[in-house]
């Protein structure tokens, strides 16, 4: 079926392992203190670029998934930290991340479908127009984009 059941007291020891905050050590310390990420904290991450996945050279800029998958922090802290640092930062990294989000590149409405998807879909609709010449010309234009 693809699932498994493990005991209650397990799982829940395991988130509890799972929220607590990064461990810090400080230089003289024997055992590494518990920590939270600061706001300045998760901005400097953010300035700092994210690897390709395949280990090249390429490298993009950080995403609030990012935030989150790197620093354990909660969803809705990570997108609040990003909105704050695409809205007020002037590093260049800001900017190119500025530069590729839909309200950037003139996504109306938050619109997330591609030009070619968009247009697909308007004459999939005036394939049910009630004129039959409107209905021949949707037809021929979808048939030409195949």
């Amino acid at each position: 079926m693809g699932s498994a059941w493990y005991p209650r007291a397990q799982v829940l020891a395991l988130r509890a392992a799972l929220a607590a905050p990064p461990l810090v050590s400080a230089p003289g310390e024997a055992r590494p203190a518990l920590a939270r990420w600061t706001d300045a904290q998760l901005i400097a991450h953010l300035r700092a670029r994210a690897r390709a996945s395949d280990g090249g050279a390429a490298s993009r800029p950080r995403t609030p998934v990012d935030l989150v998958a790197d620093t354990g922090i909660s969803i809705a802290r990570a997108e609040r930290v990003y909105r704050f640092w695409l809205a007020h930062d002037a590093h260049p990294v800001a900017i190119e991340a500025r530069a590729g989000t839909p309200a950037a590149t003139g996504a109306a409405n938050g619109e997330r479908r591609s030009e070619s998807r968009i247009e697909r879909d308007v004459l999939l609709q005036q394939m049910r127009a009630s004129d039959p010449a409107v209905r021949a010309a949707a037809f021929e234009k979808l048939r030409s984009l195949r």
